[in-house]
């Protein structure tokens, strides 16, 4: 085994490679043979461009791809793994509909990957009319989606691979669906519907443009007039047309009204300003770098989980 993408047991997901000196039909069928011993439960097989093939492989809430195929000649066995956590499963929008049988492969802070067992124009006529319900606004359509998934983990052209190697792989043509929703608290969520064999990859990301998206406290306010620039879980970032100074001692004075103290000494540096902020147990940071006459104000909450 070599090459592994991480040593941390816990990190929900990483990469690792093993070398062999079988064959990719061999490999294969040890896996499919060896595998569903130890509890996984092979989902889907595709054909790759690396000369071989790439198995799915699900146990409990932990996702695994085999890419066996061939690498400057060596066979070669590389291994994607995404460990699902519940937190950020959870993290999905509430009322966000979800057809039946769907499997969420990923998860991230404002990002997730289903497959789902069902042709991808059902599914793509499953969110245009359950989501137009829910008074979700979608936006135009923006063209063609895009040029269809090719099936395996490694995509492109023909390559001369060594004898044993397995056929390449067929690419889907069909185009993929794109769809873009507003919400009713004004969060935009794009959908990415890609044809797989008889079933559905879906990728769902959210744009957060509601600043209660963040999950700041609620005693901690927005400088008066900040325009909103980006909001992450627990962050959100603006402009605001004032200079630094003023910024600055407008959270000064808020804050300490409201019961924040001050956890540290400030951070001056290349004329940016840090101050960390403490309340129980909530703590906020307060960042503010010049930006010509203005300043961009960010608030970062690192005991938030929204």
């Amino acid at each position: 085994m070599t090459s592994p993408g991480s040593n941390d047991p816990n990190d929900p997901s990483g990469s690792f490679n093993i070398q062999s000196q079988s064959s990719p039909e061999a490999l294969a069928k040890f896996y499919a043979d060896t595998l569903p011993t130890q509890g996984w439960t092979l989902r889907y097989t595709d054909a790759n461009f690396t000369g071989g093939v790439t198995q799915y492989w699900k146990k409990d809430n932990t996702y695994l791809s085999m890419d066996i195929g061939f690498d400057q000649g060596q066979l070669r066995i590389h291994c994607q793994y995404d460990r699902v956590e519940a937190q950020l499963a959870q993290k999905l929008p509430k009322d966000f509909p979800l057809p039946a049988q769907f499997e969420m492969v990923s998860a991230e802070d404002t990002s997730w990957e289903f497959y789902i067992p069902q042709d991808y124009a059902g599914v793509t006529s499953f969110y245009t009319q359950k989501l137009s319900a829910m008074n979700w606004k979608q936006a135009p359509e923006n063209g063609a989606g895009g040029q269809g998934s090719c099936g395996g983990t490694d995509c492109g052209g023909s390559t001369t691979f060594p004898a044993g190697a397995m056929p390449t792989a067929t690419i889907d043509y069909r185009n993929e669906n794109d769809l873009s929703f507003t919400m009713p608290d004004g969060n935009v969520i794009e959908l990415t519907i890609s044809p797989h064999q008889n079933g559905t990859i879906l990728y769902v990301d959210l744009t957060l443009n509601n600043i209660a998206s963040a999950g700041l406290p609620q005693d901690v306010p927005i400088y008066p007039g900040a325009a909103v620039q980006l909001i992450t879980p627990g962050t959100a970032e603006f402009q605001t047309n004032a200079d630094l100074k003023t910024v600055e001692n407008y959270y000064i004075q808020q804050l300490t009204t409201a019961g924040w103290s001050q956890d540290g000494d400030p951070i001056n540096a290349s004329g940016s300003y840090l101050q960390n902020w403490a309340k129980g147990d909530q703590k906020i940071t307060i960042m503010l770098v010049p930006s010509g006459d203005n300043t961009i104000l960010n608030i970062e909450c690192s005991t938030c989980n929204p």
